[in-house]
């Protein structure tokens, strides 16, 4: 068995807001990345089984990246509201905050791209 160290973010705040959002969640950095890398290659695999060649298959694609990255936008504003008032200008905050900033706006080009 190869183990594989993945560097989380260069960015330490975020790198914090994971670590942060795996204990509240009850998960472990690790089973949340595996879990990443797992669905990450079965989709990697699929969309050459499934192929992507029609603008119709893409669009359906992009569709559902931008449905599971809502998904996570909304934990994270979970997390970020819940974060109490005498941290809510910690670096923690600033970071979860920025990480939703980010990936709305990845949500709004994907959503723009068909």
């Amino acid at each position: 068995m190869e183990y594989t160290q993945i560097k989380v973010s260069v960015d330490p705040g975020l790198a914090a807001s994971f670590k942060v959002a795996c204990e509240v969640s009850g998960v472990s950095m690790t089973s949340a990345l595996s879990k990443f890398m797992a669905s990450y290659c079965a989709s990697a695999t699929v969309a050459k089984s499934a192929g992507l060649d029609t603008r119709r298959q893409r669009r359906a694609a992009v569709n559902r990246l931008t449905n599971e990255l809502t998904k996570i936008i909304v934990a994270e504003e979970r997390y970020r509201d819940n974060i109490p008032p005498n941290l809510q200008g910690s670096s923690l905050y600033e970071s979860a905050d920025e990480a939703v900033s980010l990936m709305e706006e990845a949500a709004e080009l994907l959503a723009s791209a068909y």
